[in-house]
């Protein structure tokens, strides 16, 4: 259908919907065309500079963020040519029951900060003395945890309610770097 047939179509389209004539139809289409072509004419070279300006941008943005991810990913070579230096090891702990999507999320965003992630899954005991009882066993809960690709050791019964002294065993124990927790709130000493 050639543009002038498909204008023609269209206007008398908009007519029979309107109840319109087909000089108020052309004018309105005129005056759209009008508008968009000022438009281009008087902003679109300047909305063009300011949109490739802005996809270089994050076009350089997007590979500082992969040479980044990727340089957390590979432990660093050492001082010595051939020393490599110690892995970031990252611990987090929950309850886990009923594994989901927040849980997963939590896994990934706590690997993506070091090389190894330790995950402590607390014991039925602890969680059933300070909430309620799992709904899922200490053992299928260990098993979902060590199925997720971002786990790379799993720890057993857990406290719920950590204390200094245990929070000093996971540091030596484990060697890890860091502790970090989810959003919910985090108790150490009843605290």
């Amino acid at each position: 259908m050639s543009s002038t047939n498909y204008f023609t179509r269209l206007v008398e389209i908009v007519n029979d919907a309107t109840g319109s004539t087909s000089t108020d139809v052309t004018r309105v289409f005129v005056t759209v065309a009008l508008t968009l072509l000022s438009y281009h004419v008087l902003f679109g070279n300047r909305h063009m500079r300011k949109r490739q300006k802005l996809t270089k941008e994050l076009h350089v943005a997007k590979e500082q963020l992969s040479f980044l991810q990727e340089k957390l990913r590979e432990p660093s070579q050492g001082n010595n040519v051939g020393e490599r230096r110690k892995e970031i090891r990252i611990f987090m702990e929950g309850a886990f029951d009923l594994m989901h999507f927040g849980h997963m999320n939590a896994f990934r965003l706590g690997r993506s900060l070091g090389t190894h992630l330790v995950v402590g899954v607390n014991s039925d005991e602890s969680i059933t003395e300070c909430k309620a009882a799992p709904l899922m066993t200490i053992d299928e809960r260990l098993a979902m945890v060590r199925s997720c690709k971002f786990v790379d050791e799993v720890v057993p019964n857990t406290p719920y309610i950590m204390n200094k002294e245990y929070i000093e065993h996971i540091f030596q124990t484990y060697d890890v770097d860091y502790i970090i927790h989810g959003d919910d709130p985090c108790i150490v000493d009843g605290r």
